[in-house]
């Protein structure tokens, strides 16, 4: 699958391509996006539980990048809770509270798509285990839970006790964190956590040398390397589509069913197996930046008002940050970027026209709304079915007007024809 994408991209372009790296910078970006309400906290808790980790003993490697990539994506779960629960003020009723409580399965279940996140997908688990075995989802506790889990989660705390806005001043939070030692946290992992913070070593989110080497040290692993170039394109994208349906699982389907539309129009088009499999990408990818778009907006009934269509606005920009430390997906992420934009210049981002738009853009556009206005209930219907009506009357204005040719509206959704 992708042969010809990672072919020409990979072994021939970038054969030395660091593709961990540039994987770990594409889930930093998502996570930050994710995470509107407080952007950082995941880099904090992700470095933090490292430098902890290597401050109580523990110096392989291999277990420092994993609790590493457990706090880039230890909260990655909570796009499958409802917005207005993660932003209510005040207590959550006890429904509510189990619902959140799920956010540490599904976390695991996204992490679990790259498969040399095995280690690091059970840390997110267990990240919200307590020492008293209060915590969830299985109540574990001491050291029934693994120590990189309780590093994760003392770290997770801290930081959300220190920026929560309840304890401003260092020794409120340090009595804090002391509070709850034996209760929440391992008592054994509060002072040198406390240390760490005194001497300043908890507040840079820049990875450091000594951290940059552990990076490199998991990427310099043959069987990492192996599994990496056997299947990345899989990777990143079963990873994307993983949490896009976690967090809107109608987004997820309908980018499954426009790529299967791109791929047909590339049959078509007599595209080459390298632009067919790079427009089939981006169509499998192209609302990925909706990640940073709140479920509240994206599933509103009736119209949207400007501030809300800003923001929807923006995913296509979101979804070219999220691929742009991508090594090879130039190309893709082009197309993602541009896939809003129409044929008459009124489109979105940049408000390109005619063919200063890139071409497979063109087609996506095309596919993307085929698909959206296939799968609208209220859909106007006129003669040959709303569809029809909608898409034909777009050419030359949304769409480009060569594109028509192989548009079918007679059965109500795009099909693809012979040029005539």
């Amino acid at each position: 699958m992708f042969e010809a994408f990672f072919k020409e991209n990979y072994e021939r372009l970038n054969p030395n391509a660091r593709l961990f790296h540039d994987l770990l910078e594409a889930i930093s970006r998502i996570t930050n996006l994710i995470e509107y309400k407080d952007a950082h906290h995941s880099e904090r808790v992700a470095l933090n539980s490292m430098r902890l980790a290597r401050a109580v003993g523990i110096d392989d490697k291999s277990a420092l990048a994993q609790v590493y990539f457990a706090g880039l994506l230890h909260d990655v779960g909570e796009v499958g809770i409802p917005d207005v629960m993660l932003h209510k003020k005040g207590k959550l009723s006890e429904d509510e509270f189990q619902l959140l409580t799920t956010h540490t399965a599904i976390g695991q279940q996204i992490a679990s798509q790259v498969a040399i996140l095995d280690i690091a997908s059970n840390l997110i688990l267990w990240h919200h285990e307590r020492w008293d075995g209060t915590g969830y989802p299985e109540g574990l506790t001491a050291d029934e839970t693994p120590i990189l889990a309780q590093i994760l989660s003392v770290c997770d705390a801290f930081d959300n006790i220190r920026r929560g806005g309840l304890f401003s001043k260092p020794e409120d939070w340090e009595k804090e964190l002391v509070r709850c030692a034996g209760i929440q946290f391992n008592p054994s992992l509060v002072q040198p956590l406390i240390t760490l913070t005194r001497n300043g070593h908890t507040d840079d989110i820049e990875r450091s040398a000594e951290d940059e080497e552990v990076i490199e040290a998991i990427e310099r692993q043959e069987d990492v390397i192996g599994r990496l170039s056997k299947d990345y394109i899989g990777i990143i994208m079963n990873f994307m589509l993983t949490l896009m349906e976690a967090k809107h699982k109608e987004s997820a389907v309908h980018s499954r069913r426009v790529a299967r539309l791109c791929e047909t129009m590339a049959e078509r088009l007599n595209l080459s197996p390298l632009e067919k499999e790079t427009l089939t990408l981006a169509g499998h990818l192209h609302d990925i930046g909706k990640m940073g778009i709140p479920n509240s907006i994206i599933e509103k009934h009736g119209s949207l008002d400007d501030w809300e269509y800003g923001l929807i606005q923006q995913h296509p920009v979101h979804g070219a940050s999220i691929l742009g430390p991508l090594a090879g997906f130039d190309e893709v992420r082009r197309t993602v970027l541009h896939h809003h934009e129409r044929w008459d210049g009124s489109g979105y981002p940049d408000g390109l026209s005619g063919e200063d738009i890139p071409f497979l853009s063109r087609v996506l556009h095309l596919c993307d709304l085929a698909d959206a206005l296939s799968h609208v209930r209220a859909l106007p219907r006129r003669e040959a079915g709303g569809v029809r009506y909608v898409i034909e009357d777009g050419f030359g204005s949304y769409f480009d007007p060569e594109l028509s040719q192989y548009f079918d509206g007679d059965k109500g959704s795009l099909e693809v024809k012979e040029a005539d």
